[in-house]
């Protein structure tokens, strides 16, 4: 990589996190510090819109959108078939059974979100993310008209690989892959100077001896991900430090009516 180009991504890696942090508590659960310029961060601003708002804001950013006609639990459904902000989110499914997929479906607020993430996957050349889900729809007894949160509201997406454009002629994909090239450890901070890895590729929660993340797919990998932090633009952001149902994928949301910010 240019180490110009990525200058502002991978200096991502050094900035502390600060009341967005995840502290102990007393009886060792973690602990949620408020921030006090929470209504000003895009994940925030967007959790709060209403449907129309929202959908008007995709209009403003020249952004691709089909209505769903019917998705319980979610405020605003929309399929984004074209991508975001030059990069496709999907499932691993083809075109056309994504097309009535309902794991392929986002809530418009997500969607917005979606959009800034793109910014910073477009510098490290990212053009497609995959996905396990978006929309997982709720069970049959939900309420008609009751929002969900999370992966039953679209408010969440959970990718595993990020891919990049091919490099020219004869260059096969490349790709950052979470469960390979995260190389956490779990329980241990995500960003900031506290941030550590293992270095070893699968190495995750093995309780391998710390060192700074190793390997450029790992420091870029880490790098897209404390940004994104930094920059607000999820209000929950999972990692395999989390725990090892999280070992091969992020968890990037959403959240409505709260004041925080969660990375782990």
């Amino acid at each position: 990589m240019p180490s110009v180009r990525h200058a502002a991504t991978a200096a991502a890696l050094a900035l502390a996190l600060g009341p967005l942090a995840i502290a102990p508590s007393a009886q060792g659960k973690p602990k949620v510090r408020f921030h006090q310029d929470w209504a000003k961060h895009p994940s925030a601003r967007y959790a709060a819109m209403s449907a129309e708002q929202c959908r008007a804001a995709l209009a403003r950013r020249k952004i691709a959108f089909e209505p769903v006609p019917r998705a319980p639990g979610v405020l605003a459904p929309v399929r984004l078939m074209q991508g975001v902000g030059g990069v496709l989110y999907r499932t691993a499914l083809p075109a056309h059974r994504r097309a009535d997929n309902p794991n392929d479906v986002f809530d418009c607020r997500l969607a917005l979100a979606l959009s800034d993430f793109s910014r910073i996957l477009r510098v490290h050349d990212i053009v497609e993310v995959l996905m396990f889900s978006a929309w997982r729809p709720p069970s049959r007894m939900w309420p008609e008209g009751k929002l969900a949160r999370r992966h039953p509201g679209g408010l969440a997406i959970d990718p595993y690989r990020f891919v990049k454009k091919r490099a020219g002629d004869g260059f096969a994909e490349a790709w950052l892959d979470v469960e390979r090239d995260f190389v956490g450890r779990r329980g241990a901070p995500v960003c900031g100077e506290g941030a550590r890895s293992t270095g070893k590729p699968g190495a995750a929660g093995r309780g391998a001896t710390s060192s700074p993340p190793a390997g450029t797919t790992a420091r870029e990998l880490r790098s897209i991900v404390c940004e994104a932090a930094d920059q607000h633009i999820f209000t929950s952001i999972l990692t395999p430090n989390y725990d090892r149902a999280h070992k091969n994928h992020l968890h990037l949301e959403v959240t409505p009516g709260v004041q925080w910010h969660l990375v782990r």
